[in-house]
């Protein structure tokens, strides 16, 4: 079986935001038992001992290189590291970006599933829009609504090899409403999928970024009456509108569990953080947390 642990959240391009990635690929895997390995793609992390035939696809860049503006996928090796600081895993990464007015955290998946079996786990709502208005010759209105799925979905099929590596198939879509033109009930949405197959190692964080957004508010401010006289009315009234672009980033940690030890270390962290959650901060990783929790890069 593999527990999965999933991290998806937008940042604003304004801000700083480098992440400590080994950038490598594999053009031929060579052998690695359980897998038809021929050409396929993969990314292995630091430290970990990487398959032979790995390469690094920018040279020179192998801590925090900022994402470029495509797709793209990297590897974090032992922790998460953010901005020069490194966290120990993604429970970390959450509650230090929480009140970041910058970071907007969407969802924080986490699945357990069997080998080569896939899962799927769906967070949104339904929004209603109107596809067709009229009006009978007695005056009555028929209006007819479909609905669209906004929100998030993850599906992941993994599977294991006796050397601990995972292949993650990964279909992920992000969809959120960016305008709604109230007068005619149709909601304008913000749709971005990522679709890959990927190899890492037990315990590694897979992350995926490149996936840009842009939207626009529109807001209106009045004086009460005032801004409602005749020409004189927009002495006492503004209207602006604020453009925001983002990067979509999705953070994947697979852990294999094979055994009722892993089983248990497993829960034992998830039992730990839960007992220990006061006034939304976790123990060890909130601003009292021990010096080996979270480390500065030097």
């Amino acid at each position: 079986m593999v527990y999965i642990e999933a991290l998806i959240m937008e940042v604003d391009v304004n801000k700083n935001f480098q992440l400590g990635v080994e950038w490598r690929a594999v053009k031929d895997l060579g052998k690695i038992s359980g897998f038809d390995t021929g050409q396929a793609a993969a990314f292995g992390g630091s430290g970990g001992g990487g398959p032979g035939g790995a390469y690094n696809l920018f040279p020179g860049t192998s801590t925090q290189p900022t994402f470029p503006g495509g797709f793209s996928l990297g590897v974090l090796g032992a922790g998460i590291t953010i901005g020069g600081v490194t966290f120990p895993n993604i429970g970390a990464v959450i509650n230090a970006v929480q009140q970041d007015s910058a970071v907007h955290i969407l969802s924080n998946p986490q699945l357990l599933t069997s080998d080569n079996e896939e899962a799927t786990i769906s967070v949104g709502k339904n929004i209603p829009y109107i596809t067709r208005a009229e009006r009978s010759t007695t005056n009555v209105d028929y209006t007819t609504y479909e609905y669209r799925d906004v929100g998030v979905i993850l599906t992941i099929t993994p599977s294991i090899n006796t050397e601990r590596f995972v292949r993650l198939k990964v279909n992920q879509e992000v969809s959120t409403i960016v305008q709604e033109e109230s007068q005619v009930g149709l909601p304008t949405t913000l749709k971005r999928t990522a679709k890959t197959t990927i190899m890492i190692k037990d315990k590694q964080t897979i992350v995926i970024g490149g996936l840009m957004g842009d939207s626009s508010t529109s807001s209106n401010y009045q004086v009460p009456l005032l801004g409602d006289i005749p020409l004189l009315g927009w002495l006492f009234k503004t209207k602006g509108q604020r453009r925001e672009k983002t990067n979509l980033y999705i953070f994947i940690t697979p852990h294999v569990i094979e055994t009722v030890a892993d089983a248990r270390a497993v829960h034992d962290v998830k039992r730990e953080q839960i007992e220990s959650f006061e006034g939304g901060v976790i123990k060890g990783y909130g601003p009292q947390a021990p010096g080996p929790a979270i480390r500065k890069t030097p």
